[in-house]
């Protein structure tokens, strides 16, 4: 058994989220609860920590290779865990989904062509389009009630222009936390299939989900046709709290894009994995399952404890109902604050680092995203902390 009660201290690790610096720079205050970055506070499992010392105790950290057995631990994993079967031949290797992205992004669109977003949605997309000379083009969620659903007219009307190139689907999708039917992620397909439209999609967070609800992957959903106009983008980072350490992988069905993606890896060096790398991956994906089941019991409990809170102490803040990922999209319209204002009121009266919503694009404007991978005494603190400071508002929310 795990102890998913221990607060241990990173403060002095380098760790980001921790970090004075960074948090002084994206904050304008230092000495904040931080719970932006999408990490967990807890130690790996005790397998992948064992596999890190054995590789470490060899001693020698030349160049390393991905042997075979890498990748058959990674298939095993998604045929046990979520039924899908992926031929060897079509997994790639990245350092990193971010990486990935960029590159497919680079390989098959032009500068000015357009690609499809679906906001409030992961920044770093925004980021990639936009400094590649990319159009980025929306396609926003439509909230419903408590939680968000696919705009699918406007997604065709989208996807039928000829310069959009490319969608980039989240699966389980940050920060909302929709984890998308297979019925979902089918019109998705039908739609960009039929206009020639591409589809990444960003499973990142494929391993975390909350009870009654299922990941399905687009690949697996959309069929082997369809498909083939796709590419899936794996990681054990936040399954395993590993970011640091691993790789990613690229599902690509289609060879000749596959042939082109290893191409560009090859030119560019980007091929070798690092010597902790495969040691991390492969004990993750051999040894790791039962730390995670561990995991998921803790953070439905945390869930479970947010939900209570909010309800019985801070109810002008909704809570946006997860299906899936460690990561919270918090509801405070009813403050009546824009965005700035919202900002350094979390920073300064409540004293907790948020993700600001409208990071995620301007839908997001008066919400915050939140990191619940943490003992819940540290969630405790922070969600009092939120607590005092909106009590301590006049009824105009005004501070």
């Amino acid at each position: 058994m795990i102890d998913f009660d221990i607060l241990h201290d990173r403060s002095q690790s380098a760790a980001e989220k921790w970090e004075k610096a960074a948090m002084k720079e994206h904050f304008g205050r230092d000495d904040l609860l931080p719970f932006w970055v999408a990490d967990m506070e807890f130690q790996a499992s005790p397998n992948i920590l064992g596999g890190l010392v054995e590789r470490a105790e060899n001693g020698i950290y030349g160049y390393e290779y991905r042997p075979d057995s890498l990748s058959d631990a990674i298939i095993q994993w998604y045929a046990s865990r979520h039924q899908w079967v992926i031929n060897k031949s079509d997994l790639c290797f990245s350092r990193g989904v971010m990486n990935a992205i960029t590159i497919l992004i680079s390989q098959h669109t032009e500068k000015g062509d357009g690609i499809i977003v679906q906001p409030p949605v992961f920044f770093e997309f925004r980021i990639a389009i936009l400094k590649n000379k990319r159009k980025l083009v929306r396609n926003p969620l439509i909230k419903n009630g408590t939680s968000y659903e696919m705009d699918f007219e406007d997604l065709e009307k989208q996807a039928a222009k000829p310069r959009n190139k490319i969608l980039i689907l989240c699966n389980p999708h940050n920060p909302v936390g929709r984890v998308w039917t297979k019925e979902e992620l089918q019109h998705v397909g039908e739609i960009c299939f039929k206009h020639n439209v591409l589809v990444i999609s960003d499973e990142i967070h494929a391993d975390i989900t909350y009870k009654n609800h299922q990941y399905t992957p687009y690949s697996k959903a959309v069929g082997e046709d369809i498909s083939q106009q796709s590419f899936t983008c794996i990681s054990p980072a936040k399954t395993f709290n590993i970011a640091s350490i691993t790789d990613a992988m690229v599902v690509i069905s289609n060879q000749e894009y596959r042939q082109q993606y290893e191409v560009f890896v090859t030119q560019y060096f980007l091929g070798k994995p690092n010597t902790f790398t495969v040691a991390a991956m492969e004990s993750a994906y051999r040894n790791g399952g039962e730390w995670l089941d561990e995991f998921l019991v803790y953070l439905q409990n945390n869930l479970d404890f947010l939900k209570d809170y909010l309800r019985n102490n801070i109810p002008k803040v909704q809570l946006i109902e997860p299906e899936g990922s460690f990561l919270v999209w918090l509801d405070f319209t009813e403050l009546n604050m824009d965005a700035k204002d919202l900002e350094s009121f979390l920073a300064q009266k409540a004293r907790i680092a948020l993700n600001s919503g409208y990071w995620f694009g301007r839908q997001g404007a008066g919400y915050a995203r939140m990191t619940i991978a943490c003992p819940q005494s540290m969630l405790r603190e922070g969600l009092s902390r939120l607590e005092q400071a909106i009590n301590a508002l006049p009824d105009t929310g005004v501070y």
